[in-house]
């Protein structure tokens, strides 16, 4: 039996969560080269900490974002990355890499990439108004198999520093600076707050559609308002970050299995699973091999592949990972 969602279960949740994500930061604030007293204090005041707020928000947010995902299209390997909303990003910036833009204005070339990628998944996925499951699961994985091998052409197709600016933001990296953190925060906290309110219609249309139509859900528009928000949780978080694999689809199987399926608690969780999990691998990626700085998407990637499959094989059988809570 899936663990039930109740207001205790999920204050306990957020307190661990949080109390973790609060370790992230004092982990990722004393981790680095150091100086004198006031030298240690301003590296961390305009440094680290920025850095691991702008992770947890990349975190937070594609932990959120591949929740909902896998909800509204009732697949479990939905996220961010397998969907194209990613791989538009990335596109995005690299196609401003190849006309000479300055680094300012790859995080606008990648936003707009994810908006050009969110609507051409829309596109064909919609009849007659309605948005399909299976229709947009096979429109974002056709969307991130075109996006990928685009990137390969012109990768190889370009100068050589061009094509090490290009690796450097496929990779995926927190990039304090680029965009206002203020302004990242905003879309990342109206993206979840739209989730967590359908939270409730997501847990009904996780058994199906016909079954959550017969109880009052407007399926067509809990839909496409999930994938709207999902897209801007994704689109900012690639906008500063690049595109990040294994967050989206790790961190919400793994609080799925301990929390169960209620959205309600799900999503909180995952917010706070995902920003702690990324905030940790960013400065893992910082401090790990210094003097040298790896790709966060690198370690994500390493610890994410190999924790996802532990996990697949410790579930239970016959506990489906999306089944009704």
């Amino acid at each position: 039996m899936s663990p039930r969602a109740t207001p205790g279960r999920l204050a306990a949740a957020c307190a661990v969560l949080a109390a973790a994500l609060g370790a992230s930061f004092l982990v990722a604030a004393s981790v680095g080269p150091a100086g004198g007293a006031s030298a240690d204090w301003e590296i961390v005041r305009t440094l680290r900490l920025p850095r691991a707020l702008l992770a947890a928000l990349v975190g937070g947010a594609l932990s959120v974002s591949g929740a909902a995902f896998q909800a509204t299209l009732r697949n479990p390997l939905a996220c961010p990355y397998l969907l194209g909303v990613s791989g538009g990003g990335a596109f995005g910036a690299v196609l401003a890499i190849l006309a000479g833009a300055p680094a300012a204005a790859l995080p606008a070339a990648s936003f707009a990439g994810c908006l050009a990628a969110i609507g051409l998944i829309h596109a064909a996925a919609s009849r007659r108004g309605h948005l399909l499951a299976q229709d947009l699961l096979l429109a974002g994985v056709v969307a991130n198999s075109f996006f990928l091998a685009a990137m390969a052409v012109l990768q190889y197709l370009a100068a050589p520093h061009e094509a090490s600016r290009i690796l450097h933001w496929t990779l995926g990296a927190v990039r304090p600076g680029s965009v206002p953190a203020a302004l990242v925060g905003a879309c990342v906290a109206a993206g979840t707050l739209v989730v967590l309110a359908d939270g409730t219609r997501l847990n009904l249309l996780a058994v199906g559609d016909e079954t959550a139509a017969s109880l009052g859900v407007d399926v067509a528009a809990v839909r496409r308002r999930t994938f709207l928000a999902a897209s801007l949780l994704t689109g900012a978080a690639v906008a500063v970050s690049g595109p990040i694999g294994f967050v989206g689809l790790f961190v919400p199987h793994a609080v799925r299995r301990v929390l169960g399926p209620d959205h309600r608690v799900l999503v909180p969780a995952s917010f706070l699973a995902g920003a702690a999990f990324l905030a940790a691998a960013d400065t893992l990626a910082r401090a790990a091999f210094d003097p040298y700085e790896v790709p966060v998407g690198v370690v994500t990637a390493v610890l994410g592949a190999p924790a996802f499959v532990l996990l697949l094989a410790r579930r239970e059988r016959g506990a489906p990972e999306g089944g009704r809570p």
